[in-house]
């Protein structure tokens, strides 16, 4: 175990992400009843975990009251102790360095310890590091969302015609005209 220093704890804002970073942190990092619970009401409800109001609410609380954010930052490091343990301190190209050997399989909670290693240290290169991070995981969560799709047997949405080249257009010139799509019977 190590010590997380607490950076700027004193400060109003205990990180440096954006709101959205934030959000992914917490998702990730927290179940529905902590969220709820550090959001300040019960939290683990079905209807508030469908709609994850009770993240929205606590993202919108912690970005405009110092108070809350200084709580939910204690409960991220108490949450991350033992993951970003191995991630605190380390620069920007080390942390993504750790992340691209990791990020096609990272569990949840050592992607949010990565986030939150970054989101705790200044400086606009980790604001472009956290926004790669939190990019690949949302392509990862939406792929996991496609392939459970498809696997139960979801209905698909139906593909876009595709624009071909007609006789007489250059390579660059595919375009739907009038006359593209009379052929086609539609």
């Amino acid at each position: 175990m190590c010590a997380l220093c607490p950076h700027g704890l004193d400060d109003a804002r205990p990180w440096y992400c954006s709101p959205r970073v934030l959000r992914l942190i917490v998702a990730l990092a927290l179940s529905c009843e902590e969220t709820g619970a550090v959001a300040g009401g019960e939290g683990g409800h079905e209807e508030e975990e469908r709609s994850g109001e009770a993240l929205r609410v606590l993202i919108d609380r912690v970005t405009t009251n110092a108070r809350a954010a200084r709580r939910l930052a204690g409960v991220l490091d108490a949450a991350l102790l033992n993951e970003a343990c191995g991630y605190h301190g380390l620069c920007v190209s080390e942390l993504a360095s750790r992340w691209a050997s990791v990020r096609t399989a990272a569990p949840a909670r050592e992607a949010a310890a990565v986030l939150w290693a970054s989101a705790r240290a200044p400086g606009s290169p980790m604001r472009l590091l956290e926004e790669r991070i939190a990019d690949d995981i949302e392509v990862r969560a939406l792929r996991t969302m496609a392939t459970t799709a498809r696997t139960a047997g979801a209905p698909r949405w139906p593909s876009p015609p595709r624009l071909t080249r007609r006789a007489g257009q250059g390579r660059g010139e595919r375009r739907f005209c009038a006359g593209s799509l009379a052929g086609r019977g539609r």
